[in-house]
C-alpha cells in the first residue's frame, strides 16, 4: 500500500466501533441497486464521498446478457490500458456530485494510469493517503475552471481499494475520501475496513451481474395506450427543463383521453421540470422525455445516460437546490427508476392522476 506513516491506533471521528458494512449490499437483489447499496453503505458511515469504477469490459458482459463467470469469459484480470466506467457516485451533499460528473467526464479512467482508481485497478494494490497533497489534486484536473469546486470538495484523505473477488477476478477499484472540515483522516483501522469493504463488494457486484441477467432475459413492454417521445437537440443544456415543459404542454391534448382535472396541466410543469432538471444536473444530460396515458395515470419519464439511481436526501432549508424528488414525491402518485441490463442509463418517471 501507499502509505505516509499516520498513527495506526487513532479511530475515525465520531465513532465508538468498528465499521460493520453489508446490509444494505446483502439486501440489494441486481446488479443496479447492489451498485447504489455500495455508496449508501459507505456515505456517511466512513466517507464524505465514494465512487466505484468497474472495467468497461465487465460492464459490458452485463450488457451484452451473457451470464458466464468472469473466468470463462477471459475477463478475470485488466488489461493495460483498459477503460473504466463510474458505475457509483456518492457525497454526503448531492449538490456537489455534478462537480465530480463534470470532472470524470473530461478525464477517463484507464488501467494503468499514474494514480487512482485505474492504477489501483492495474496493481490489485491499495493506495493510502491520510493527506492528499494539492500538487496532486490539481494534476488530476485538466480543467481549471473546475480547481476552486474540486478543493470545495474537501479532497483531503483518500483510500483507494481493489474489487477483487475471492476468487482473484479484479472488477476496479473503490475511492474513499474525506473531507477534514468533517472528520479526522483516514487510518490504519480505515484501510482494513476499507479492503475489506472492497472484497465483499466485487463479490456482490459479481454475483449480482450474473443474477439480473439470468433472472431478466427479457426486458417487459410497457403498455401504454398513448404516448409521445421528445429528445432534445442539446441534452445538457440548462434550458431543456423550459423546453421540455413547453413540449408537453403542445403535447397532452394528444395523450389525453378523458376530460383532465384543472391543476393537471400544472403538476406537469412541476413534476416534469424538476424530472428534466434532475437528469441535465445529476445524469448527464436528458437522453428523451414521455408523456404515456397508462390507464388510470398520466406517466412522465425522464431518461438519461446515467445507471446510478437518484438519491433522496434530507432537505436542507438554507438551499435552494436538492428538493427536486422531494417535490416529485409530494406531488406524485408515486414514482420510481427503471434499468435494464441491455441499455445504459435510468428513466425516472412518476405517475399523475388524470382526475
Amino acid at each position: 500500500m501507499h502509505r505516509e506513516d499516520p498513527p495506526a491506533d487513532s479511530a475515525p471521528a465520531g465513532e465508538t466501533g468498528r465499521w460493520d458494512p453489508g446490509s444494505r449490499i446483502r439486501a440489494a437483489t441486481d446488479w443496479f441497486t447492489t451498485a447504489d447499496a455500495l455508496g449508501d453503505e459507505v456515505v456517511s458511515a466512513m466517507a464524505d464521498w465514494c465512487a466505484v469504477h468497474v472495467r468497461t469490459a465487465v460492464v459490458d458482459a452485463l450488457r451484452s446478457g451473457t451470464a458466464v463467470p468472469l473466468a470463462g469469459l477471459g475477463l478475470e484480470h485488466p488489461v493495460d490500458g483498459e477503460p473504466l466506467e463510474m458505475i457509483t457516485l456518492r457525497h454526503r451533499d448531492a449538490e456537489r456530485e455534478p462537480v465530480i460528473r463534470l470532472w470524470a467526464a473530461d478525464v477517463p479512467v484507464r488501467t494503468g494510469d499514474a494514480y487512482g482508481a485505474g492504477r489501483v485497478t492495474a496493481t490489485g494494490v491499495t493506495r493510502y493517503l491520510p493527506h492528499v497533497p494539492p500538487g496532486l489534486l490539481h494534476a488530476a484536473i485538466t480543467s481549471r475552471q473546475l480547481v476552486p469546486q474540486f478543493e470545495a470538495l474537501g479532497v483531503a484523505s483518500s483510500i483507494v481499494v481493489p474489487l477483487c473477488t475471492a476468487t482473484g477476478a479484479v472488477l476496479g477499484a473503490v475511492t474513499l475520501i474525506r473531507d477534514l472540515d468533517q472528520h479526522d483522516a483516514f487510518t490504519e483501522r480505515d484501510v482494513h475496513d476499507a479492503e475489506r469493504f472492497g472484497r465483499l463488494a466485487a463479490d456482490a457486484l459479481d454475483a449480482s451481474r450474473i443474477a439480473t441477467v439470468t433472472a431478466d432475459r427479457q426486458r417487459p413492454q410497457a403498455r401504454h395506450h398513448r404516448h409521445a417521445v421528445w429528445q432534445p437537440e442539446h441534452p445538457r443544456d440548462a434550458a431543456v427543463g423550459a423546453e421540455g415543459r413547453d413540449w408537453a404542454r403542445r403535447t397532452l391534448p394528444e395523450i389525453l383521453t378523458r376530460t383532465p382535472r384543472p391543476d393537471l396541466y400544472d403538476e406537469v410543469d412541476l413534476v416534469l421540470t424538476e424530472l428534466i432538471s434532475n437528469a441535465v444536473r445529476h445524469g448527464g444530460g436528458l437522453r428523451e422525455a414521455q408523456l404515456a396515458d397508462t390507464g388510470d395515470h398520466l406517466r412522465l419519464i425522464a431518461a438519461d445516460d446515467d445507471p446510478r439511481g437518484p438519491a433522496v436526501r434530507a432537505r436542507q432549508t438554507d438551499r435552494p437546490n436538492g428538493r427536486g424528488i422531494h417535490l416529485i414525491q409530494a406531488i406524485a402518485d408515486r414514482w420510481g427508476v427503471e434499468r435494464h441490463h441491455t441499455e445504459p442509463g435510468k428513466r425516472v418517471w412518476a405517475d399523475l392522476r388524470f382526475s
